[in-house]
């Protein structure tokens, strides 16, 4: 029996993509504009900066031939530290804008999976308007799940470099360690950060659940189901590698900088896709974990009246 619930991800995959049929029409038209966003805001961050780029480099090539402390050597340089803090600037900018396109994409999704697993009346308007309150609350979470992220990986770093400077070890057996840190460390996170994954599904699905709160009741939530979280968060990661090395495919000599451009719009569209399915295997696994936990409180009820019943005295006991 303990086997079978070994692969009980695959039932939760399976379930999963029904979640995603079920309402298809909504699921897709979410999931096009997303891609669609996610294209359009790459497509104006490349122009930006690739013109931007080309004007930086005009100029530094004018500044070999131009005659230091002079007005026009002058106005060049500064030219090129205002160009370079514009490009800074769009390449922040485009960071933030596909973070907020994300987590809104993930709220969306929630709320709608979320809605589709209860078989609740569904519409593009109502879920427009409902998702104002949810992003808020899965903001916070986000933000101390990231803190967690980070807290991890210092801990990481700080450890590895502890032993580094304990042991002595030669060039290619730090590199030989340092990669089973890599590997051993990314495998506990994928086990921890089922988590605080869930603790974002319960932000948007639970109305008083937020922060801290939130990811205690993930944890309550996946008590019995991190199993399962862990080797969904690994089968995911697999497609994830496999949309990465498909990207990588896309190569060529003559066109390869269009080849580029096309290699990030896949690799970032895919990744987008893996998200989303994500946190809709996740909403799967919430509704899993409460109605589990459903029952373990009936059968503790049911115990706690059984004990009492058979502890009350006979009044006409021999």
């Amino acid at each position: 029996m303990d086997f079978y619930k070994f692969f009980d991800f695959l039932v939760i995959l399976k379930e999963s993509i029904k979640l995603v049929t079920k309402n298809g029409k909504l699921v897709l038209l979410l999931t096009t504009l997303s891609l669609l966003f996610y294209s359009i805001f790459f497509l104006i961050f490349d122009f930006s900066s690739s013109s931007l780029m080309r004007d930086m480099l005009a100029k530094e090539s004018l500044i070999p031939i131009s005659t230091p402390q002079t007005a026009d050597f002058t106005n060049r340089f500064s030219g090129i530290e205002d160009k370079s803090s514009y490009v800074r600037i769009i390449y922040v900018s485009f960071v933030l804008s596909y973070f907020f396109i994300t987590f809104l994409s993930t709220v969306a999704l929630i709320l709608v999976s979320s809605d589709s697993y209860n078989s609740n009346a569904l519409s593009l308007k109502g879920s427009f308007f409902s998702i104002v309150k949810p992003f808020t609350r899965a903001f916070f979470s986000g933000f101390y799940t990231t803190i967690f992220v980070i807290g991890y990986v210092f801990l990481i770093i700080s450890m590895a470099a502890t032993v580094f400077m304990s042991l002595e070890l030669n060039y290619f057996s730090m590199i030989d360690y340092a990669v089973l840190v890599i590997i051993v460390s990314y495998i506990f996170y994928l086990y921890l950060s089922s988590v605080w994954i869930m603790s974002i599904v319960v932000s948007v699905v639970e109305e008083d659940g937020s922060g801290i709160e939130a990811l205690g009741k993930s944890a309550k939530i996946m008590k019995g189901q991190k199993i399962d979280g862990f080797l969904l968060n690994i089968t995911l990661h697999l497609v994830s590698l496999a949309v990465y090395l498909c990207s990588k495919m896309i190569s060529g000599e003559k066109y390869w900088v269009w080849d580029t451009k096309i290699t990030v719009l896949v690799l970032a569209n895919g990744s987008c896709l893996v998200n989303i399915f994500t946190f809709v295997a996740y909403t799967v696994m919430y509704y899993r974990g409460k109605e589990r936990r459903g029952q373990e409180i009936e059968l503790n009820l049911s115990n706690f009246e059984y004990t009492k019943l058979g502890s009350t005295p006979l009044v006409n006991g021999v």
